[in-house]
C-alpha cells in the first residue's frame, strides 16, 4: 500500500460506521429483471421469427397443415437456441461483472486501504 504522506488520519471505523447507519451504504443496487421473459419478449420481435410465424399461420390458413408445420416447428428450434444462448450469455456477463470489480485507495485510521467501489 501507499504510505499516507500528507498526515491525514481519514474516517475511523466507528465513523464510518456511523456514517453507514444514518446515510446508508454507498453501493448501486440493480434491479433484478426475469431474463426468461426479457428474452421471450425480445424473441417475438426477431424479424426471422415473425416471417416464420406469418408462413406458418399463411398455410394453415391454406389448409396444408403439412407444409404448415415445418415453420412452426422452425420457430421452435430457433426460440429454443435463441433462448439458451441468452442465458449463457447473462451467466457470463453476471460472472464477469464480478471479476471486474474496480477498488478504490481510502484512509482509515491513518492507514491506506484498498475496498471494493
Amino acid at each position: 500500500m501507499d504510505v499516507n504522506n500528507f498526515d491525514v488520519q481519514g474516517l475511523s471505523k466507528g465513523a464510518v460506521e456511523k456514517s453507514r447507519l444514518k446515510n446508508g451504504a454507498n453501493s448501486l443496487s440493480f434491479r433484478k429483471s426475469n431474463g426468461f421473459f426479457d428474452a421471450l419478449k425480445g424473441l417475438t420481435k426477431e424479424p426471422m421469427v415473425i416471417l416464420l410465424l406469418v408462413t406458418s399461420c399463411i398455410y394453415f390458413a391454406s389448409e396444408q397443415p403439412g407444409d404448415g408445420v415445418f415453420p412452426a416447428l422452425a420457430i421452435v428450434l430457433v426460440a429454443g437456441i435463441s433462448l439458451y444462448q441468452d442465458s449463457r450469455s447473462r451467466n457470463a456477463f453476471e460472472k464477469l461483472k464480478d471479476y471486474s470489480q474496480p477498488k478504490c485507495k481510502v484512509i482509515r485510521d491513518g492507514k491506506v486501504i484498498e475496498i471494493k467501489s
